[in-house]
């Protein structure tokens, strides 16, 4: 029987992303059905079936007993706002927490898995917004982790962020990735928590629509190419492994 992939889509509200400008995507402009387009394959060769939902547009977050692994995405917001959805999200985090199945956050997510589930602090980038195809430097723990299979000891990745995550002590020791100016890019939170600061799960075309208005000199520092589709493929992979 196969098993369920949740991807929770928080990428923005209408002050912040406007669907139709993400139209060339995919026809509803919706993060949440653009990311199945990209990753559903992987995720059914792998027997999971994904499903995804878009809090900041009202959709319901399933019962977390039945979901069997999350990847949770980035956001336009600040993860300390005051948002229902955000309230709604760290409730339902909370009680999935609980069972021990696997999650991954991005970006946002990171932040505020490393924030609100630990004692990281979120501060400002000492040299303001990061956003581009950049190289990450693994740490001893990362190279032998499975999120990192098949990758070499600096994979690039897409990055669009000016926060980034000051860790605690306690989170040093699950730190996979880094950068000189960034101590703590990927975290392996235990029991079967992982985040990261950077988007594994996002295209040129991500960033096309979300700069090419609002900062087009952005643009020519994205690759066409980055690590971020293997990565997600040995997130899912592990999440097969650990419900098996």
């Amino acid at each position: 029987m196969s098993k369920n992939l949740l991807f929770i889509s928080m990428f923005g509200e209408l002050e912040h992303y406007n669907p139709k400008e993400f139209s060339n995507i995919c026809s509803t402009g919706l993060e949440k059905d653009w990311i199945l387009a990209w990753h559903g394959p992987a995720a059914r060769e792998m027997d999971f079936e994904m499903m995804s939902v878009d809090i900041c547009r009202g959709d319901e977050l399933p019962n977390h007993e039945i979901v069997d692994s999350v990847i949770l995405g980035g956001t336009l917001h600040v993860i300390d706002e005051d948002r229902t959805w955000l309230v709604c999200l760290r409730n339902w985090l909370t009680a999935y927490r609980s069972t021990s199945r696997p999650l991954f956050a991005i970006c946002g997510g990171h932040q505020l898995l490393a924030t609100q589930f630990g004692e990281g602090q979120l501060v400002p980038r000492p040299a303001g917004t990061l956003a581009g195809t950049h190289e990450v430097q693994l740490t001893e723990q990362g190279r032998a982790h499975p999120l990192f299979s098949g990758l070499g000891a600096t994979p690039k990745f897409h990055f669009a962020n000016y926060l980034h995550i000051e860790p605690s002590a306690a989170q040093r020791d699950g730190v996979l990735a880094v950068q000189s100016d960034s101590s703590a890019l990927v975290i392996d939170h235990g029991d079967n928590w992982f985040s990261s600061q950077f988007h594994p799960e996002s295209r040129m075309e991500t960033w096309t629509c979300t700069y090419a208005r609002t900062h087009p000199d952005y643009l020519a520092s994205y690759a066409a190419e980055h690590d971020g589709a293997q990565l997600i493929a040995n997130f899912i992979a592990l999440s097969a492994r650990e419900l098996s």
